[in-house]
């Protein structure tokens, strides 16, 4: 296996991990799971209306404002998870969500809703999730070639 999950802290849960090094550019996770037309908290935007809610490892990918994956579109249409940098084993593997996610989209029911606190602590922390909706130019820049199809294609999002 090429990752794996464990605990990061009390606060963030559970984790995933480098079972071992990845060079820049190197794949590093495709996900599995079930398609769903609704987000929640796990799940990782692949298209304006659909969500993958994925199964483990990949249910348990962080969000980070200094990630170092980034999100590729596969054959499929489904995310894959590049090595933005050198990884080293061991090392929590993280990405932005804002790589995948439009918006935040109002859930039907408040109990179905979640935080938005971001917990990464990196330097440059925003202190709340981001979306793609919201990323400044100059992000955008930073994640180019990394960010999943749908957003770059044109395409109209859904209405909140």
């Amino acid at each position: 296996m090429d990752v794996y999950w464990k605990e990061v802290n009390s606060k963030i849960g559970l984790g995933v991990f480098a079972a071992h090094r990845f060079a820049a550019g190197e794949l590093v996770l495709r996900p599995t799971g079930r398609v769903l037309d609704y987000q929640t908290m796990y799940s990782i935007q692949f298209d304006w209306e659909r969500h993958l809610d994925p199964d483990p490892p990949a249910k348990y990918l962080n969000h980070s404002c200094n990630p170092n994956l980034g999100v590729h579109t596969g054959v499929d249409g489904l995310p894959e998870f590049y090595a933005l940098r050198e990884i080293q084993p061991d090392e929590q593997v993280t990405f932005d969500y804002a790589m995948t996610e439009y918006m935040h989209y109002p859930r039907s029911a408040p109990e179905l809703d979640f935080s938005l606190e971001c917990c990464c602590e990196s330097p440059n922390c925003l202190g709340r999730l981001g979306y793609y909706s919201e990323l400044t130019q100059d992000i955008k820049d930073k994640y180019r070639g990394y960010i999943s199809g749908y957003l770059l294609d044109g395409g109209r999002p859904r209405e909140a």
